[in-house]
């Protein structure tokens, strides 16, 4: 038994690991070295600085979506830092625990509790696929020259909207869930002792959904995010190409976004810079180019994120290990495991 969790987990690490380093793979042999350093070089530290400081602002749009839809109950510098903190875990560790590490950091039997702070994570999640479904698809014609069935984007449009749909009615039907969830709790243990009580919470957390005002607002916040982002791309872009067209960045980001939550090393480490580079390649930029594009767009995100991290987790008394092993144990609880 010890033997089959030890391969488990060994296979838990290799296989992102192994995604990540096939991309690096496929893109390293593509490109010519010299061209690539040639490139960063015309990148001046005024885009830089520019570019960073678009960073931030879109960042802190995107806490502000966040802390809108946790409903006010934690200040906003918590928000700020937390999900800091959580970049930080995704930056650093496989497995894509930042989320779950953002519900272990913020919630507080007084106040907010874990699984109701992962309601909101997983609303905010929704909410960034239902954008860059949008904004990738709204692309693809232009991407293909205009020869593109649109029945696509209106399905997978459709589909994302049916996903929201479903938080909405859970919301507003919790009472009803959670009457039932009780009713079937007395015949077993399970669902009255385990089960019913985290469903509780995890609709508790889904209240947002009912504010509508203050749900639009935090859409709009993170899309406002996204748009920022855009232009923080657009900003570092000009350094090295001559005449980029603005709706580049807008595919290109869109799909880069999709491939960072592919399994792959800590930060999305080759993946998302492959998926970058492919992206690139469709709207006939270079590979150095677009290469040089995803590196440095990717460090400015890796290092501002992990600073916020470090300085959230510093001012809670936290240590990134044992942070880490906390969120381990939660997962496993949220699993079902015992």
């Amino acid at each position: 038994m010890k033997k089959n969790s030890f391969w488990g987990k060994l296979l838990r690490w290799l296989v992102p690991i192994g995604i990540s380093g096939i991309a690096i793979f496929l893109v390293l042999r593509q490109i010519s070295f010299p061209t690539f350093v040639e490139n960063l070089r015309l990148i001046r530290w005024e885009s830089i600085l520019f570019g960073v400081s678009l960073y931030l602002v879109s960042y802190l749009f995107r806490v502000a979506c966040w802390y809108l839809l946790l409903r006010k109950k934690v200040s906003f510098w918590d928000v700020f830092f937390t999900m800091g903190a959580g970049y930080l875990l995704n930056n650093i560790f496989p497995f894509r625990l930042g989320e779950i590490g953002r519900a272990v950091l913020l919630g507080d039997p007084k106040g907010l509790s874990a699984l109701e702070v992962l309601s909101s994570v997983a609303v905010e999640r929704i909410l960034d696929v239902l954008i860059g479904t949008f904004f990738i698809l709204l692309m693809l014609p232009r991407v293909l020259s205009g020869d593109f069935n649109t029945t696509l984007i209106i399905v997978v449009f459709i589909v994302t909207l049916v996903g929201l749909g479903i938080l909405f009615a859970a919301a507003k039907y919790r009472d009803r869930i959670n009457l039932w969830m009780t009713r079937r709790g007395e015949k077993t243990s399970f669902l009255h002792n385990w089960l019913a009580p985290k469903v509780k919470k995890l609709l508790d957390g889904l209240l947002i959904l009912e504010n509508i005002p203050l749900f639009l607002l935090a859409f709009a916040s993170l899309i406002l995010s996204w748009v920022i982002s855009f232009a923080e791309n657009y900003v570092i872009f000009q350094n090295l190409h001559a005449s980029p067209s603005f709706w580049w960045m807008i595919f290109v980001m869109s799909a880069a976004a999709f491939g960072a939550a592919l399994p792959s090393a800590p930060a999305g480490l080759g993946v998302f810079e492959g998926v970058m580079v492919g992206a690139f390649a469709l709207v006939g930029v270079s590979t150095e180019v677009g290469l040089t594009q995803a590196l440095v767009i990717h460090a400015i995100a890796f290092i501002l994120s992990n600073i916020i991290g470090i300085i959230g987790l510093r001012l809670r008394g936290e240590a990134v290990v044992d942070l880490f092993q906390r969120v381990l144990t939660r997962r496993t609880d949220y699993s079902g495991a015992q």
